[in-house]
């Protein structure tokens, strides 16, 4: 990796500037122990088995013509229909409880998201140096939401989001997206993630450098690969 080229500095930001998928999971088994488990003979944990079936299905669904037009906008149309997946699967009666179990779920998650302990230090210390961009997938109205509460809003220089570009990551495009704001090339463009598939091999593809962010200390898929693997955020401020 030539990191003396790199003139900007990207970032995923779900699990890689702010813990989000244990908060999700979290504020999901609350509210299907407050409000479904009384009403069903099942486990928490069967009642997740449920929710994880209906998620798949939706997600299997969530480019068509009929719910991606929808989510990209705002994330309330495919929540709300996945937790009716969940109900009616159930053999419940889904009308009104979907709804509020969605509303509940994202308004817990969003109480509970946080950033990693060093993402503010290293995002003000390569901000010094470095423009920044983030690029995350999503729906526009949850990840603006998202950089408002975590108190991120004023540090990068471009925020290219899914549901405001039209195309998520690992597809090229938004890659490109980036590059036209910010007037850089390719080899000149650092990007940083926790997700191989969508953040590391997205960015390879689109010309990148990369460095993989490996929290968990899980087993390297692609070991011969040129990006860098970090424990978390903090080595960035030695390697660049």
């Amino acid at each position: 990796m030539e990191l003396s080229v790199i003139r900007a500095v990207g970032f995923d930001l779900d699990d890689t500037l702010c813990v989000y998928m244990p908060v999700a999971i979290e504020a999901r088994r609350q509210v299907l122990a407050t409000h479904i488990a009384p009403r069903v003979d099942l486990s928490l944990e069967e009642l997740d088995q449920h929710y994880r079936r209906a998620f798949r299905s939706m997600l299997e669904e969530i480019h068509s013509d009929r719910w991606y037009p929808l989510y990209l906008r705002e994330g309330h149309a495919t929540r709300t229909e996945t937790f009716r997946r969940l109900l009616e699967s159930l053999n419940l009666n889904t009308d009104g409880l979907a709804e509020q179990v969605s509303s509940e779920y994202a308004a817990l998650r969003e109480q509970r998201l946080h950033l990693h302990e060093e993402t503010l230090e290293v995002l003000h210390a390569l901000r010094e140096r470095y423009p920044l961009f983030v690029i995350t997938n999503g729906p526009a109205y949850e990840q603006r939401r998202e950089l408002k509460v975590l108190g991120l809003e004023g540090l990068f220089d471009v925020v290219a989001i899914e549901g405001e570009v039209g195309v998520g990551k690992p597809h090229k495009p938004i890659f490109e997206f980036v590059e036209q704001q910010l007037g850089l090339s390719p080899e000149q463009l650092l990007f940083v993630g926790n997700s191989w598939e969508h953040d590391v091999q997205g960015a390879l593809n689109a010309g990148w450098q990369a460095a993989w962010v490996n929290r968990e200390g899980a087993p390297h898929p692609q070991p011969d690969s040129p990006a860098l693997e970090l424990p978390n955020l903090r080595p960035l401020l030695e390697l660049l």
